[in-house]
């Protein structure tokens, strides 16, 4: 099966059975008898597996499992089928396979038109890519040429016009939107070579929008990032170590995502689960580096710190011994220093209560504190807070249930110098023996290696 545009994140069925409902999907296709399909869905870090079936005898596909309604997809060798579901138990039907037949869903049912968007982008594309073939194997004074150069010409503008006619009047329909996500404008007869991948890339995200909410974290957002990927030929720069190549294809997806907060974490976390750091390294750091920018608070020190902690931090991995600092102005009388924490396992959080990301990080790991404290985590908060009132008041009206800390002389504390920190939040888990196990950059991934410490 071809998933070179997928990352699959395997989660525990703990996490994500917990407060969802029941669903079954139902789907008849007398036309792919004993074919396997994987259903599919996104979430914060990429696409994952949630089951695997097989069409039977009868020509039925039945899945059932718990979960949430939105889009989710059917991926399978002969092809894929994206849906919104929205029901709890869906059905539709397939006379055909996949990408070919013609799929019914329930009467009313907004996938209907978007099926038939598709289908109808899925015509306008195979003929003018068919063409494009066609024209580039002809000489310019071939009798062929200029009718077939022609006839290509009214496809791109039967494109162009569709396009635009969805995209001014039918934006407001998920559907539409879902449809317009998928579509490249396929670059001029003329344009080859570097014209045509720069062409390409150029116009790659024309009706992508990285904000649209039902669009997000979904196989489509994904695989479309993917492709960029592929048409940014990152693999290849990767081998030739183009960095700077690199680098700037990074630097295009988050500044596409317009500044906004839930697209550049599902972009950073979709980056960093694809290319880890123990296998890319720079690759990884450029991510981190594009993500913290964007979603993290910067604060003024001369170029020089800047630079010599933003190195150093680089070398803060797996295995890194943890300092052993006071906590200063602790408020566990009990726990004067990170040598002092009894736990199994550690997060250490070095905030501030005048981000507003320290402050959005720490209401979620709030939310999860209670479960993974009695499996043995403890949370220790640094704050780099210079007024001791305010951070006070802070942990006081967020109720913040672990051991907090403030070091009042802010980024040029012994805190902030020995942990290399240049922006706030940052986080490491690290185990008794002071040494750290994971150095998590968003919430997903402080999860996840939570969920696999703790399985």
């Amino acid at each position: 099966m071809n998933r070179n545009f997928l990352v699959i994140v395997l989660l525990f069925l703990s996490q994500f059975a917990l407060g969802q409902m029941q669903l079954q999907l139902t789907a008849q296709m007398p036309d792919c008898k004993n074919e396997s399909f994987l259903l599919l869905k996104g979430d914060e870090g990429g696409v994952f597996v949630i089951d695997q079936r097989s069409v039977s005898e009868n020509g039925v596909l039945s899945f059932a499992w718990k979960g949430d309604y939105g889009f989710y997809r059917l991926q399978g060798d002969i092809g894929k089928i994206d849906f919104f579901l929205q029901a709890k138990d869906f059905q539709f039907s397939l006379d055909g396979k996949p990408g070919e037949g013609e799929l019914r869903f329930p009467d009313q049912d907004e996938n209907n038109q978007f099926h038939y968007y598709l289908s109808e982008f899925h015509v306008l594309n195979e003929s003018i890519k068919a063409i494009r073939a066609d024209v580039s194997k002809l000489n310019e004074k071939d009798s062929l040429y200029k009718e077939l150069s022609n006839q290509f010409k009214r496809l791109q503008k039967d494109k162009k016009v569709m396009l635009r006619d969805l995209w001014n009047g039918q934006i407001d329909s998920w559907a539409a939107r879902m449809a317009l996500a998928q579509q490249v404008l396929i670059p001029d007869i003329k344009l080859k070579g570097k014209q045509y991948d720069e062409y390409y890339r150029k116009h790659f995200f024309d009706y992508f929008a990285f904000t649209d909410t039902v669009l997000q974290a979904t196989p489509i957002y994904y695989e479309k990032i993917g492709q960029y990927l592929k048409a940014s030929k990152l693999e290849a720069l990767l081998k030739a170590e183009n960095y700077k190549q690199i680098k700037e294809a990074i630097g295009t997806l988050f500044w596409m995502t317009e500044l906004e907060p839930n697209s550049q974490k599902y972009l950073a976390n979709y980056l960093m689960n694809r290319y880890p750091e123990e296998q890319y390294p720079k690759l990884y750091h450029m991510t981190v580096d594009a993500y913290k920018v964007l979603n993290a608070c910067e604060y003024v020190l001369s170029n020089k710190t800047i630079q010599n902690r933003i190195l150093k931090s680089k070398e803060i991995g797996t295995d890194w011994s943890v300092p052993d600092l006071d906590l200063f102005n602790s408020m566990d009388g009990k726990i004067q220093s990170i040598s002092d924490v009894n736990s199994e396992l550690t997060l250490l959080v070095i905030w501030s209560g005048s981000c507003e990301h320290s402050r959005v990080l720490l209401d979620r790991i709030r939310n999860l504190y209670p479960e993974y404290n009695e499996l043995g985590l403890e949370v220790v908060a640094i704050s780099l807070d210079n007024n001791l009132n305010y951070w006070q008041q802070i942990v006081a009206q967020n109720q913040y249930p672990w051991i907090n800390a403030c070091d009042t002389e802010g980024l040029s504390g012994t805190t902030a110098t020995q942990f290399s920190i240049y922006v706030t939040p940052t986080m490491l888990l690290f185990n008794p023996s002071l040494k750290t196990i994971a150095v998590p950059q968003t919430y997903f991934q402080l999860e996840q290696e939570l969920m696999e410490y703790f399985k």
